[in-house]
């Protein structure tokens, strides 16, 4: 049975910008963060495994630079994780079609529902993150159905699954993570739809092959780095969408998209979370 390494960093004040905090756990492994306003804290977990010691000091390091009042860990069982996610993580509609919803619940389906059965996991995207719901959002305002799709940096590979039962012709995923993609294939499994999916830098896995529809929920930074490359991954007509974009880094993001010859078609936000529909 699995163990798994909760570490929580808990504040003296609610901070003003989570994703700092969030963007941290993503670069240590935890991409699938929980933040709570009683105390104000913010928490993942890692999977015990070899190297994560390693991961858990440099975490806690950087959590405390960055302002965390205490940086706290404890070992939790496989039967007790699954428990706290349980309390956090119910059955959600996103958009108009798309519902959300793990194992363990049910859900009265409207006719023309699209259902995801997705457990949480180390992988980041439940549907329970607003980076994730914006992207789901904006996939049903555009038509996917027989067109060729990209998920970069997949994650739990909730986008690409939410491609195919769209009606996406074919669908491609990549991550940094080889557990991240380990994770979509095995939810790819759980939903009943295949497609490839493999580890693979940016849209490095893309080359030579433009998709119609290319999704990224990646963090800005990465989304600006990887603008050019995405202009030669995105087929012309095509679109990309992107999220994980926080309100004082979207002008960066928006403007390195034009820059690669995108124009925005559509931009959406929740508090501080900002994701769009570029046409290429």
């Amino acid at each position: 049975m699995n163990t798994w390494i909760e570490v929580k960093a808990t504040f003296a004040e609610r901070p003003e910008d989570w994703s700092v905090f969030a963007d941290a756990f993503d670069r240590h492994g935890c991409p699938g963060s929980l933040q709570t306003d009683s105390p104000p804290s913010i928490s993942a977990y890692l999977l015990e495994i070899a190297g994560s010691d390693e991961r858990v000091t440099a975490m806690k390091a950087e959590l405390t630079r960055l302002g965390a009042s205490t940086v706290d860990t404890k070992l939790v069982p496989e039967e007790d994780w699954a428990e706290d996610w349980k309390q956090h993580f119910k059955p959600r509609r996103i958009g108009e079609r798309i519902v959300i919803r793990p194992t363990w619940e049910g859900y009265n389906l409207h006719p023309n529902d699209i259902e995801i059965v997705l457990d949480p996991g180390q992988a980041f995207g439940t549907g329970d993150h607003p980076t994730t719901r914006l992207c789901l959002q904006l996939m049903q305002q555009i038509e996917i159905k027989g067109k060729s799709a990209a998920d970069v940096g997949c994650g739990s590979g909730i986008l690409s699954i939410a491609a195919c039962l769209l009606g996406a012709g074919q669908v491609y995923a990549s991550d940094l993570d080889a557990q991240s993609v380990e994770v979509t294939k095995a939810n790819a499994a759980l939903n009943k739809v295949s497609f490839q999916a493999e580890v693979a830098p940016g849209f490095d896995g893309l080359k030579g092959m433009p998709r119609e529809v290319v999704l990224s929920n990646i963090i800005s930074a990465t989304l600006i780095r990887l603008a050019p490359d995405a202009a030669t991954s995105v087929a012309r007509g095509g679109h990309w969408i992107v999220s994980g974009i926080i309100e004082s880094n979207w002008p960066d993001v928006r403007s390195a998209a034009e820059r690669g010859g995108f124009t925005l078609q559509m931009m959406e936000q929740e508090d501080e979370w900002v994701a769009a529909i570029f046409l290429r």
